[in-house]
């Protein structure tokens, strides 16, 4: 190779990113296809992350630092398939709801490294593609949201309910659907939920594959209240609030601070700080 051959290529490597290399903002906290990030809620200190592995013996839970650290916990147990999305419970420090991918849930305990699974539950409406799953407190009412994915040809499902996180009952069901404009391939409208303030936040995101590339965007969907206790969805044309190279999985909120992460499949898991809560 001639030497200027050899600048050319040199020059092309540094202008054009590696696949790995993170993203400002970003930090991986995981470089194995089994270290992603499906779900996330925020603890005392830090955070607890759940993940969406299938095989006996791969991690199902886990605490996440502010910085990245991981500590893997071991679920009791029979290990469930395909965990999507995790919520704390409102007024019940330790508490979290945990759901996979067809509807069946958890209600968790976590202490320290223990988890203690309280007792489980089904969602009344979905059995399949479930992603997100989100409690918040209104008055006397605890809501929980979740959705149906939904597709590049088809919008997210979105449901909202009156939740006991004592006996795991639901109450009456309000719907909705959502269809975000990006991204527009290999689309997954509703990847995760959280709310804050009221407002129902949702991150969509494009899968190709295993090995990406990877896109999300953050919306503002609308608001979820409750009138005489029952849930009451407003949904609202998507309001961007940003966009990213991973695939957001897992969005939440503790106090104005707001978290992002990701499962991007082969290349690890991610996590970024932003402002979207408050």
């Amino acid at each position: 190779m001639t030497p200027a051959a050899v600048l050319a290529a040199a020059m092309l490597a540094w202008l054009v990113p590696s696949a790995t290399a993170a993203a400002p903002g970003w930090t991986q906290v995981s470089t194995k296809a089994t270290g992603g990030i499906s779900g996330l809620a925020p603890a005392p200190t830090g955070w607890v992350v759940v993940r969406d592995n299938k095989k006996a013996g791969q991690n199902r839970i886990a605490l996440l630092s502010d910085t990245g650290a991981v500590t893997e916990l071991s679920w009791p147990g029979a290990q469930p398939t395909d965990l999507e999305a995790l919520s704390s419970v409102p007024g019940q420090p330790g508490g979290y709801a945990a759901l996979t991918s067809a509807g069946s849930g958890y209600l968790l305990t976590v202490s320290g490294s223990v988890v203690t699974v309280n007792r489980s539950f089904t969602v009344p409406r979905g059995t399949a593609n479930i992603e997100s799953f989100t409690l918040t407190q209104i008055g006397d009412t605890t809501v929980a949201v979740w959705a149906v994915r939904g597709s590049t040809a088809s919008p997210a499902k979105v449901f909202a309910a009156g939740f006991s996180p004592v006996t795991g009952q639901f109450g009456p069901v309000a719907t909705g659907r959502v269809t975000v404009p990006y991204p527009t391939s290999n689309v997954r409208q509703i990847a995760d939920l959280t709310t804050s303030g009221g407002r129902l936040l949702g991150s969509s995101t494009s899968d190709p594959g295993a090995s990406g590339p990877f896109t999300a965007a953050l919306y503002d969907l609308g608001t979820v209240s409750t009138t005489s206790g029952r849930a009451v969805l407003r949904l609202q044309p998507p309001v961007q609030l940003g966009v990213y190279d991973h695939k957001v999985e897992g969005i939440a909120c503790s106090g104005t601070t707001g978290l992002l992460g990701s499962d991007d499949e082969k290349l690890g898991g991610w996590m970024r700080t932003e402002s979207f809560c408050g």
